[in-house]
């Protein structure tokens, strides 16, 4: 199995768009965004709102989730801090983890051909 590593990033929302263009670019041939709220060290202060439900200061941002070779992480890391860095509190953070298996739900395939 080639070496594969699962990438977590959390950017602001208007770095979004610029940033899944670079990615699709470099290869990532699947990408799973989702809308979260920041709390706590996450939270930009000059662009905060607050919670009605829970009384605490939250940031809108968008985790990126994929999966790339092992030999590729820096270059994509490297992508990521290029699209998302803004200079600010809450820019976000980039997360790289150990991939163990990689299934197709639909085919079986495993490793990387799981992810055409």
């Amino acid at each position: 199995m080639k070496e594969m590593r699962e990438v977590k990033a959390i950017v602001r929302n208007d770095c979004l768009a610029e940033l899944v263009d670079a990615l699709e670019k470099a290869d990532i041939t699947r990408l799973f965004v989702s809308r979260i709220h920041a709390l706590g060290a996450g939270v930009d202060l000059e662009d905060y709102k607050l919670s009605l439900d829970d009384g605490q200061a939250y940031t809108e941002k968008a985790k990126i989730e994929f999966l790339c070779s092992a030999g590729s992480v820096e270059r994509i890391v490297d992508i990521i801090r290029k699209c998302a860095c803004t200079g600010h509190r809450g820019d976000g953070l980039v997360i790289v983890s150990d991939v163990r298996d990689v299934v197709s739900v639909r085919t079986g395939d495993r490793d990387g051909l799981a992810l055409i």
